[in-house]
């Protein structure tokens, strides 16, 4: 009888599938904007190992509130609440731009402080360490600025605007610590940076950042500093410009002008402006009393020569100079330079 030989296997433990952990977030940034709370960090691009991370699934927000009417225990252990869960590949609930997360935090409902952290997970679920903690001392934001105004000028637009004294708890007026501005163009929205780089202090702004020619939006928003932080009042009514040079050339000196035999030249001094884009020859009888054009834009040269005049005439010569702005600024006519024409037979 023949013996049936079976092999005997030894299973090996299962294997598990190796998922990253995601590096722990480390510049979570947490500040006021537009009457609410925001937080700002950077997407992970490594996991724990330092290799590239590829497998990013979404955030946990994580969020500790301590209430203004309530005293501080530094002892006791911290309780986070997870406010929100933010997927990687559909951000519903957050802003995802150029590897940067923007979530509004849209549940504060209370004045206190307001302590968040992050974590991040893989596609398959894996956790990463938690962030860095920012805290925000929440309160009510002011009212925002009202009757907010623009006037342009040459490269520059001044911002200027009124705000309301309120009263706080106590009953003493609650004057904002400053102003934020923001500045957008015709295509765009307000970014989250403002236009100045510290609060401002008054209630008037000139913003010599601009070009002339180019519409800008802007609004401006109440500041209350609380531990050094800015809670930031909502937008107030939008306002907007045009910036354009209205500024005319100075008027042109002419120096000459006389009869020829091809005609009567005028000579001028060219301006001394860089944005001359030329001149004008303007020409009165000495029965008239204003002077017209005669001449197209002279663009180049100092010199004009007029043919059009009639012998034994007395003429008065002046010059006017355009600026290259799109308003076309014209000059205040010149000092004008007479000339008694003589037919071509007198000597």
């Amino acid at each position: 009888m023949g013996l049936l030989l079976t092999g005997c296997g030894i299973k090996a433990p299962p294997e598990i599938p190796y998922s990253p952990v995601p590096q722990a977030i480390d510049d979570l940034k947490v500040f006021s904007r537009n009457g609410g709370i925001l937080l700002q960090w950077s997407v992970p691009k490594k996991d724990f190992e330092n290799k590239k991370l590829s497998s990013l699934g979404g955030f946990l927000v994580w969020r500790q509130f301590i209430s203004s009417d309530k005293k501080e225990c530094p002892d006791c252990p911290a309780t986070y609440e997870r406010i929100v869960d933010i997927d990687y590949r559909f951000p519903q609930k957050a802003r995802i731009s150029n590897k940067i997360v923007i979530y509004w935090d849209d549940l504060i409902k209370k004045e206190g402080k307001y302590i968040y952290k992050i974590t991040s997970y893989t596609a398959a679920g894996v956790e990463s360490g938690e962030s860095n903690i920012d805290i925000i001392n929440w309160s009510f934001p002011l009212t925002p600025p009202f009757s907010f105004k623009a006037a342009s000028g040459d490269r520059f637009v001044d911002l200027i605007w009124k705000c309301r004294t309120e009263q706080d708890e106590n009953g003493f007026e609650d004057r904002p610590d400053g102003f934020n501005i923001y500045r957008r163009y015709s295509d765009q929205n307000y970014g989250l940076l403002p236009l100045n780089e510290k609060p401002i202090q008054q209630n008037n702004f000139r913003d010599v950042t601009v070009v002339n020619g180019k519409s800008y939006y802007y609004v401006v928003r109440s500041l209350r500093i609380k531990h050094d932080k800015a809670i930031e009042s909502e937008s107030s009514a939008e306002t907007s410009a045009i910036p354009e040079d209205r500024i005319p050339p100075a008027p042109p000196s002419v120096t000459m002008a006389f009869q020829s035999p091809e005609g009567i030249v005028v000579v001028w001094e060219p301006n001394l402006e860089s944005d001359i884009a030329g001149y004008y020859i303007c020409r009165r009888l000495e029965t008239e009393v204003t002077a017209t054009r005669i001449s197209p834009l002279q663009v180049k040269g100092s010199t004009f020569l007029d043919k059009t005049f009639l012998p034994g005439m007395v003429y008065y010569y002046s010059v006017t100079a355009i600026d290259q702005s799109p308003r076309q600024n014209e000059s205040d006519i010149s000092q004008e330079i007479k000339v008694e024409t003589v037919s071509p037979q007198e000597d």
